[in-house]
């Protein structure tokens, strides 16, 4: 089996109606504070050697505290009301139409009033062994540039 396949090419739709109407499982994105939240995602699309990630996520109505969010998160609201209050923050209601990003690490209350569903793209992070990778790789990147840099001057016949 190929592990490196070949990069997707073609557009990948993200339809909320794929979700379908199924209210889903107990939420498990925090700590249930209040309600019987159920939550339920469609993942639509893996890139990004498994870092980036993007679907259709909804719950229905309950409070649930997060604790240090793992990951770089974008959401467009496509229906439904949540207040969203960051630890140390005032609260911020958002509704169907806005957008906003959920920092890595944040720390909060989310209070689901109506059911929302959302359009969503994360980032994860690095895994220690590509983190490693990847700073291994820097010196090479970094003097392959520097090489490519001084050719013009190396064909002319010196520095």
């Amino acid at each position: 089996m190929d592990r490196n396949p070949p990069p997707r090419r073609a557009l990948v739709p993200i339809d909320q109606r794929l979700i379908g109407s199924d209210p889903g499982k107990p939420a498990v994105f925090g700590t249930v504070l209040s309600g019987d939240p159920q939550e339920s995602f469609l993942n639509l699309y893996d890139g990004g050697g498994g870092r980036f990630a993007c679907g259709v996520w909804q719950c229905t109505p309950g409070t649930i505290a997060m604790a240090d969010w793992p990951y770089e998160e974008f959401c467009v609201l496509l229906a439904g009301r949540v207040v969203i209050t960051p630890r140390d923050g005032a609260p911020q209601e958002h509704g169907e139409g806005d957008a906003f990003v959920i920092p890595r690490g944040f720390t909060g209350v989310w209070e689901v009033r109506e059911t929302i569903r959302k359009y969503y793209a994360i980032e994860k992070p690095l895994g220690p062994r590509a983190a490693v990778k990847r700073m291994l790789r820097a010196p090479l990147s970094l003097a392959r540039r520097l090489l490519r840099r001084a050719e013009p001057a190396l064909a002319r016949g010196g520095f």
